[in-house]
């Protein structure tokens, strides 16, 4: 898998679409493995790499004479070999070099580039006996040792060693420059710190606090520099999972990123610490005692898959929030010369994973985290967008993040990329064709949420050419919009993809579609919601110690009637959730009335109960540290009080697929199945001027509303600003009220109201098609 990771990457497109796209179809995994044959009942502890298998730490002494540790009561540490069989696991260990053994601990290791030089910590001994500190315990030095031949040197004490304090846990950097380490020496932060020393020659500077950015008055130890200079570590210091978590930082100008906690799997309850990973951030291994096993501190291999470390933790949106730089070069392909002003959209495709928008404008988005789909908010982040200069570039700076990059110019075969940008330093040099459009039929599509109304950007649709078996795949811009050429009188199969996931399948045929003209536009809705995502029904909402429903609750439960409808396979669970107030028995049986008067209204709507299962998890859930005992505001109570849906079954990851209203593949829906707009309530007693949308029209929608009274206030903000055309539109098979700034029957002249919006005005805004 390509990544942008400090080099120039040159992409030649031609024929390239589909496989970049399978790369990122699937989500990134992590698949685990505990290395019993190394394991024991004591300890094994910080693996590194060498040769064709890892070095580590043990109790076990394979044979070597070890004084007995006194508080363990195991033998002392020893430095093991473990070499890999023909399938990867590690076989039974052995001793790495006895003439670097002594009776104490000894341990991590480290080795340079070559692996002619080890580095590694142990005890304090001189000709062969115990030297005490005047504390009375025996401290730890960091010590060298060169290979000749077979075997090592002795080993000698590197000279910034504190001879009253601990110096252990050595690594190196790739260049063999820095060394870091972690010691306790005074002048820390506290407990443990993280130091490096450089190379001066031959020999070392004094060494450096790597600073409060990555130190705390915890621990922190076990250090791992990657070669791309990614500083993995352990820490107590941090708010983690429990015991010694893992961390990563990245180098920022004179200092470092803000540590990030790499989460689960990684992380437990117990001490996690001596992660290592290769090169390619593909396989690596780590320690824990909080993972189970036979022992204490045990070792762990890991293996990612559909991508590496990298794009897991981007996934899992376990990134530094700090900007990173991108630099683009556009040329000509046959040419090689610069193209000039072609113009480039970098959209954050965790927008493809956006299912509507709150009041407030943030994405309302379905994301993995820690290995489950959640429904969250985000605030929008539209990326870049812009043209290239006289010489083909363009340059800016975005978040970590996945990215679709488009670029396109009149004349040219539009290009668009989906690639994970995580680090500083990425040049993309990108070749365009010309267009080669003489007898295709020109295709525009427009992708939208059944549910929401929002548009899926940065989706991907794969078209599959049901003749040749050729696959295209293009994703649609900011707007959920897409343009493509198509070969005219052929059958093609469209799947829609959303957050790496298949979410609905469509057929095509662009039989009698027009040659060499005026665009074919095809409107598609998706119900993307995936089996064992969280819906937070937002609009339910409970006084203290309340358990019925209010008037506007049912706007929230008129969504789930009209999908329990469209969907008579699919089953969901309703969880209830209270406040700490009140002892945790009330709040269990409250919880469960509130949940049990959900299910009530919808089998008064006529859905069947069996469908519905209502679980209360009374006060064992919150939000936030509002537990017993804490004293919190009304407010910080009021966020643990909510209901949530989840689905259980019946919704595959393909989902249903309207094109121009009809269900694809399938009979259109009855009537009966369709929502009718909640009754008038109190709080909302005048009713809202709704217009039904024009064919053939672009709208700029500035917000789409399940309540009538929240449309009615953009409305009225549109109105104020100067956009007297603003109107309350419904769209087909849409059940929200959709807020429009204006209409055009130019596509071109939306979108330049879109981003007058979004620049002057601070409103979120994006272009509908009807035709």
């Amino acid at each position: 898998m390509m990544h942008l990771r400090n080099y120039i990457l040159t992409l030649l497109f031609a024929g390239c679409s589909g496989l970049l796209f399978g790369q990122a179809t699937e989500p990134v995994t992590i698949q685990l493995k505990n290395e019993a044959a190394v394991n024991t009942k004591g300890l094994e502890f910080s693996p590194t790499f060498y040769e064709d298998g890892i070095v580590f730490v043990s109790t076990n002494t394979a044979g070597l004479k070890k004084v007995t540790d006194p508080q363990l009561k195991l033998p002392a540490m020893s430095i093991l070999r473990s070499r890999r069989d023909a399938e990867g696991a590690l076989f039974t260990p052995e001793p790495f070099a006895k003439e670097l053994s002594s009776l104490y601990h000894e341990g991590p290791v480290c080795f340079d580039r070559t692996a002619e030089t080890v580095y590694f910590s142990r005890n304090v001994e001189v000709n062969g006996k115990v030297k005490l500190a005047q504390d009375g315990s025996q401290k730890m030095r960091i010590y060298a040792s060169r290979k000749n031949g077979n075997s090592w040197s002795a080993p000698a004490p590197l000279p910034f060693n504190a001879g009253e304090f601990d110096d252990c846990h050595p690594v190196i950097s790739i260049d063999g420059d820095k060394l870091f380490f972690a010691s306790n020496r005074p002048g820390g932060k506290g407990g443990m710190d993280l130091y490096v020393a450089y190379r001066v020659g031959d020999s070392w500077s004094e060494p450096v606090n790597l600073g409060e950015g990555v130190n705390t008055a915890g621990n922190e130890v076990f250090p791992f520099i990657h070669a791309d200079n990614t500083l993995y570590y352990a820490s107590t210091g941090l708010e983690g999972q429990g015991g010694l978590d893992i961390y990563y930082v990245i180098p920022d100008a004179a200092s470092w990123t803000t540590p990030v906690n790499l989460g689960t799997p990684f992380n437990t309850s117990g001490d996690d610490f001596g992660l290592i990973v290769d090169l390619n951030k593909i396989n690596g291994y780590y320690s824990s005692n909080g993972a189970g096993g036979a022992g204490g501190d045990e070792i762990f291999s890991f293996h990612t898959n559909n991508g590496n470390l990298d794009d897991y933790l981007l996934q899992n949106n376990r990134v530094p929030a700090r900007p990173v730089d991108l630099k683009i070069v556009v040329t000509d392909k046959r040419s090689g010369l610069p193209v000039a002003d072609a113009e480039v959209k970098i959209v954050n495709a965790a927008a493809e994973n956006v299912i509507g928008r709150d009041e407030a404008g943030n994405l309302i988005t379905v994301q993995t985290v820690d290995g489950q789909d959640v429904m969250k908010a985000m605030t929008p982040n539209g990326g870049l967008s812009g043209n290239t200069d006289q010489q083909g570039r363009f340059a800016g700076e975005v978040l970590p993040a996945t990215y679709v990059i488009s670029l396109s110019k009149p004349g040219y075969q539009t290009k668009q990329l989906r690639l994970p940008i995580t680090k500083p330093g990425n040049e993309l040099a990108v070749q365009l064709d010309k267009a080669d459009v003489e007898g295709k039929a020109h295709w525009n599509a427009s992708l939208f949420n059944y549910l929401t109304n929002a548009p899926m950007a940065g989706a991907a649709l794969v078209v599959t050419n049901r003749t040749t078996g050729q696959r295209d795949t293009v994703y649609a811009d900011d707007n959920g919009l897409v343009d493509h050429y198509l070969d005219p009188n052929t059958k093609y199969k469209v799947d829609i993809y959303q957050g790496g996931r298949l979410v609905g399948s469509s057929e095509i045929d662009t039989q009698g579609w027009p040659v060499n003209g005026l665009a074919t536009n095809q409107n598609f809705s998706v119900a993307p919601i995936m089996p064992g995502a969280k819906i937070e029904l937002s609009n339910i909402y409970y006084n203290f110690n309340d358990a019925t429903l209010r008037p506007d609750a049912r706007q929230d439960l008129n969504m789930i009637v009209a999908l329990l409808k469209q969907q008579p396979t699919m089953a969901i669970e309703l969880a209830s959730h209270t406040d700490s107030r009140g002892s945790a028995y009330y709040n269990q049986d409250l919880s469960q009335r509130r949940a049990n008067g959900v299910v009530d209204y919808l089998g008064s709507q006529g859905i069947d109960r069996a469908r519905v299962r209502p679980v209360g998890y009374g006060e064992s859930e919150p939000r936030n540290n509002c537990s017993d005992g804490e004293s919190c505001t009304e407010l910080q109570h009021a966020r643990n009080r909510r209901t949530e849906m989840r689905m259980t079954s019946g919704l595959q990851a393909a989902s249903v697929v309207y094109v121009d209203g009809q269900i694809s593949g399938e009979p259109q829906p009855a009537a009966n199945t369709q929502v009718n707009v909640a009754p008038l309530t109190p709080g909302n007693p005048v009713p809202v001027s709704v217009t039904t949308a024009d064919q053939n029209a672009y709208y700029v929608i500035a917000g789409s509303f399940l309540m009538e009274n929240r449309a009615q206030n953009r409305l009225n903000e549109l109105l104020a600003a100067g956009y007297t055309e603003a109107a309350v539109v419904r769209f087909p098979n849409s059940t929200f009220y959709s807020v429009s700034a204006g209409k055009f029957s130019v596509r071109q002249e939306a979108v330049q109201m879109e981003k007058r919006l979004e620049q002057g005005n601070n409103i979120e805004a994006f272009v509908r098609a009807v035709q």
